[in-house]
């Protein structure tokens, strides 16, 4: 399994945010160069988190906060915002040219045993908030 840049940056914007959300000027342009990210890509980030109810805009632009309490996101609420969760999709068999019962049914064969591990990682994310990642780096 991968975890997709989207959410990785995601991930840290929000920490950045949370540890600097306070201080004056905080933008768009400011979190992609101190993250030394492209801005349209945290741009983006934003948006999803926005859409999502992780942040709240102020009256002006430059005043992105969380809207939610550290304490109450999870590596998990980031995750399934940021990537598919669907097991159902989660094979790419299509194009496949082998003529086999075997590899038509794989995905059926093979998605039980990839739903318990999508729960399993579902049950850990769920226990790592962004408030215990800031304590572990004593923020």
């Amino acid at each position: 399994m991968k975890v997709s840049r989207r959410f990785q940056l995601s991930v840290h914007t929000i920490l950045f945010i949370a540890v600097y959300g306070d201080e004056k000027g905080l933008t768009c342009d400011y979190i992609s160069n101190e993250l030394k990210c492209n801005p349209i890509v945290i741009k983006n980030i934003l948006n999803i988190l926005y859409k999502n109810n992780f942040l709240t805009k102020g009256s002006s632009i430059s005043n992105i906060r969380l809207k939610r309490n550290i304490k109450d996101i999870t590596l998990w609420d980031i995750y399934k915002i940021t990537d598919e969760v669907d097991i159902n999709n989660i094979f790419c068999s299509d194009d496949l040219q082998i003529a086999s019962p075997i590899v038509s049914d794989l995905p059926e064969l093979l998605s039980p045993a990839f739903g318990e591990i999508m729960n399993s990682i579902k049950d850990i994310l769920s226990t790592v908030s962004v408030d215990s990642l800031l304590k572990k780096y004593n923020y």
